[in-house]
């Protein structure tokens, strides 16, 4: 069910009352996520073209003149995030997903290169987005606990999760 637009609501969000672009991209959070399903390729995607286009509304939504357009102008930035990454993924020959890099015991030498590489990839991080991806991909801690434990909200921490496998994406590309 598509949510009511509450014009109020978004017209404070447009203003820039912080408060408000909150509510309305939660209350629009569940509609995201159902279209990014009918246009996404994998569940991967899904989720970071959710994260993106959050991030994007909240950053841009002072450009919206009309009150009326944004249900309209969200779901086209939901579109366009979902085609980006099935064109990236097609342009680089892999999914959303980083690549399995399963090296053999035999290749000592590849293993240290990819620690290595995996190592630097880590360190270009900003320090709170490799905090989220430890606690959440290498603790498999929930979001909602990282979130406890960092004192910041669920959408931040899967902002800054979003931001970091990205840029290890493209840190680790060649080991795919």
């Amino acid at each position: 069910m598509k949510p009511l637009p509450n014009t109020r609501l978004i017209n404070d969000a447009i203003s820039g009352d912080t408060e408000a672009i909150e509510q309305l991209l939660l209350q629009y959070h569940p509609s995201v996520i159902r279209f990014a399903r009918e246009f996404c390729a994998t569940p991967e995607d899904v989720e970071d073209a959710v994260q993106e286009t959050l991030w994007i509304a909240a950053q841009q939504i002072g450009t919206l003149r009309v009150a009326s357009a944004f249900s309209s102008w969200l779901f086209k930035i939901v579109r366009h995030q979902c085609f980006r990454l099935l064109k990236l993924a097609r342009h680089t020959g892999f999914t959303s997903e980083l690549p399995e890099i399963v090296p053999s015991d035999e290749d000592t030498e590849r293993q240290i290169a990819l620690r290595h590489d995996l190592t630097a990839a880590l360190a270009t991080l900003p320090p709170s987005h490799r905090e989220v991806f430890f606690l959440r991909d290498l603790e498999e801690l929930p979001a909602s606990e990282v979130a406890d434990r960092l004192g910041i909200t669920v959408m931040t921490v899967k902002s800054r999760l979003h931001r970091a496998r990205t840029t290890l994406r493209l840190k680790l590309q060649e080991w795919k």
